[in-house]
């Protein structure tokens, strides 16, 4: 009865642990979403203001009208990324199928439509090197909280993203030249941090975040 009783126990706990998980994840898709929707509604409003005054700019003040035609064409492109990201997070295995330079393209497109500021991106990939599904989903959640973070508090005039696949290792660097912030005042459940470290954790993976105030942020993941 006793050893009955113990396995009972122990399969009540494995079973809340998944529970917990699983409303961990649900919470955290749905907050994603959330904040997806709120920037594609901003970015549609934004563009729709500026197709309204286009064709009477066009008429005073060409030069002014062909820089805010392509300022709408960014947003549009900007929204189209976004809504694709969102698709994407309402189909949870479209992000561990896809392939991570795709995803990344998804995030940087979203970024500048949001922001109007380009991405300086390198990349150098092994084509015989594959990456399982947990660790296409931590490189995608980990950018994707980083740009964010930039996008939130960092107002920076450069952004630099490094994405390195070799047979070994895989390297995501993604550094800002923005206002920064001191690491020992900022809570780890403030700027995602706790959340990237745990992801990265998740897997085997390492993470670090280097900033200090008025000189940027660098987040560097490492996965073997």
């Amino acid at each position: 009865m006793m050893i009955a009783e113990q396995a009972a126990l122990a399969i009540e706990n494995s079973t809340l642990r998944k529970e917990v998980q699983l409303a961990a994840v649900s919470n955290e898709r749905n907050r994603l979403a959330r904040e997806l929707h709120d920037s594609v509604t901003q970015t549609l409003f934004s563009t729709s203001l500026i197709a309204e005054v286009l064709p009477r700019l066009y008429e005073v003040n060409k030069p002014e009208a062909e820089k805010r035609l392509i300022e709408m064409r960014q947003l549009a492109r900007g929204a189209l990324a976004e809504m694709r990201t969102l698709l994407m997070e309402l189909r949870p295995n479209a992000i561990v199928e896809a392939n991570p330079r795709e995803l990344l393209k998804h995030l940087m497109d979203a970024y500048i439509g949001r922001t109007g500021i380009s991405i300086d991106y390198t990349e150098k990939i092994d084509p015989d090197t594959s990456l399982s599904g947990e660790q296409k989903l931590v490189i995608y959640r980990v950018a994707q909280e980083a740009l964010n973070n930039v996008v939130k508090h960092a107002t920076p005039s450069e952004v630099k993203i490094l994405f390195l696949v070799e047979p070994s290792l895989v390297n995501l660097v993604i550094e800002d030249d923005g206002v920064g912030f001191d690491p020992n005042e900022i809570q780890p459940d403030h700027f995602g941090v706790g959340f990237m470290q745990e992801r990265a954790e998740g897997i085997g993976a390492k993470i670090k975040i280097l900033s200090q105030p008025g000189e940027g942020t660098l987040v560097h993941l490492t996965i073997r």
